[in-house]
């Protein structure tokens, strides 16, 4: 009989599957390989559910169950999951984040098979609303997940400040067929002429959206004042967000004097990104949250050394000094001394890539993270 397992994105937001390295269908495409059917809900607008199958493995697939909910918030519901008929189909049922209600509607429906992957380290913005979940919802989530598992070291801990007794880090994984496939992608002109533009010169690399979250201006103050002692180095910017926020960002860089030593890309799909990383000698990512950084196991992966602020992801994949460096305070000063550092310093450039790429390919791959995930679920129900 064919073992199956739900994963549920609770979010109730729309994804593109064919722009992002998506999560849930890294961790999906590895449970396939594992020997089970997979099926992830993902939230439409449509008034009906459909179903898409996007990988096969052997006997085994992965569906994508495109799937309407009643919206609260930032909360989906999902009715049809709520039945016991649909439920009873899967031997496992993946949600996501304590605190969303799904979570708190499976840990009574189907509490002994209810696999809990938690992102956040803080409380949302909402204060008041966080405050009436916790309250009334907390306790009952806490009692009934068996299975609780944390995205980053820092997850784990805020789960445990909750009162979450049994959570381990279980880390998020690397989809890296895209970048193995083997296959030759053509590169679109704007991206040819970019990293054309590079030429000799040292390059610094940031990759994520630019808004106030992922601090752009501290970004390029830090840049301001490299390029004081270092004129050979330029800044590969990519990602896009709100035009208002992007035309501020490049007007402060003009301001600084910079602009024409920031070249900027919107938008990079998963096939070009590896000719991205090729030409980065650091890559830069002074966020001020982030639950995790899928950005920088993409730029570990492919030997970048990085230089990080205190994040999910960062805590729980960087060992400082021995594969980047993670830098506690905003202090621009201190950022530019270790950007400096590493760009004078090939040897400890060598260093941090040739540790960063195994710790990648060994610990945080998605067929290991499956792995762990299975074998875990395994001691727990021998107890």
């Amino acid at each position: 009989m064919t073992r199956k397992i739900l994963y549920i994105r609770n979010f109730a937001s729309k994804v593109d599957i064919n722009t992002y390295n998506l999560q849930e269908i890294g961790f999906g495409k590895a449970l396939v390989k594992k020997g089970y059917d997979c099926d992830i809900v993902y939230y439409t607008d449509e008034s009906k559910s459909h179903e898409q199958t996007i990988y096969t493995y052997r006997k085994n697939r992965l569906s994508i169950i495109w799937m309407p909910a009643l919206k609260f918030l930032s909360n989906g519901i999902y009715l049809k999951v709520l039945k016991k008929s649909f439920l009873d189909k899967y031997d496992y049922i993946i949600t996501t984040e304590y605190n969303q209600i799904m979570t708190y509607l499976l840990s009574i429906l189907c509490k002994d098979k209810l696999i809990l992957y938690h992102g956040p380290y803080k409380d949302n913005s909402k204060k008041l609303v966080q405050k009436v979940y916790d309250t009334f919802f907390l306790k009952t989530i806490a009692k009934n997940i068996k299975y609780a598992f944390a995205k980053s070291k820092l997850a784990e801990e805020y789960l445990r400040n909750k009162g979450f007794k049994k959570v381990q880090t279980l880390g998020v994984g690397l989809d890296t067929s895209r970048f193995e496939s083997g296959e030759l992608v053509d590169v679109s002109n704007e991206i040819k002429e970019k990293l054309d533009n590079i030429r000799d010169k040292k390059v610094l690399l940031y990759v994520g959206k630019l808004e106030e979250r992922r601090n752009i201006k501290f970004l390029f103050n830090v840049f301001y004042k490299l390029r004081k002692l270092n004129e050979d180095v330029i800044l590969l910017v990519v990602g896009d967000g709100k035009q208002d926020d992007v035309e501020a960002y490049f007007m402060y860089a003009k301001q600084l004097g910079i602009e024409h030593d920031i070249n900027h890309i919107k938008k990079v799909s998963q096939e070009h990104l590896k000719y991205i990383y090729e030409k980065a000698d650091v890559f830069l990512l002074p966020t001020k949250y982030d639950p995790f950084g899928m950005v920088l196991l993409e730029s570990m992966y492919f030997g970048v050394p990085v230089v990080s602020s205190v994040n999910g992801g960062a805590v729980t994949i960087i060992d400082n000094e021995i594969n980047g460096f993670i830098i506690e305070t905003f202090d621009e000063d201190l950022w530019v001394n270790k950007i400096s550092l590493l760009l004078g310093n090939e040897s400890l450039r060598a260093q941090f890539s040739n540790n960063g790429k195994k710790n990648i390919r060994e610990n945080f791959i998605w067929d290991v993270i499956a792995e762990k995930l299975l074998e875990k679920i395994h001691q727990e129900r021998i107890k």
